[in-house]
């Protein structure tokens, strides 16, 4: 099976460097792609949202915040600022801080990047929740 070298980073983790895997499905800011051997040379954004990575050990399905995504002669990096995994999901938590952004969306007094932040909190609380087990 052709494969290719991903590496999954984050300020606070090292998920994956330079391990070869078969495909990695992940969202842009464009919407959802699937890089596979022989991709395209690129750089894109990468939204808050699921991931997932297929090797020779299996399916790998995680959670990202936001980040860069670059491929390049084969090499695949996605460099974000977040990592979860979905086994490492607390639902308890993240369905507090579903409720916790919600509430605060409702306040009339946000500013604009605020309001932002909270929008990006509650997208995530829900992603996780989603995945989580």
């Amino acid at each position: 099976m052709n494969t290719f070298n991903l590496s999954i980073l984050a300020p606070e983790r090292i998920l994956l460097q330079d391990e070869a895997v078969e495909s990695l499905i992940i969202t842009t800011a464009e919407g959802e792609i699937e890089v596979l051997p022989g991709h395209a040379d690129m750089v894109s954004t990468l939204e808050t949202g699921r991931f997932v990575y297929r090797s020779s050990k299996g399916n790998v399905i995680g959670v990202i915040s936001s980040g860069f995504l670059n491929v390049e002669n084969g090499l695949v990096k996605v460099i974000a600022e977040t990592i979860e995994l979905a086994g490492e999901i607390d639902l308890n938590r993240a369905k507090e801080a579903q409720i916790k952004a919600q509430k605060m969306l409702t306040e009339a007094s946000l500013d604009e990047h605020a309001f932002k932040k909270y929008q990006l909190k509650l997208q995530r609380s829900i992603i996780r929740q989603s995945l989580g087990n």
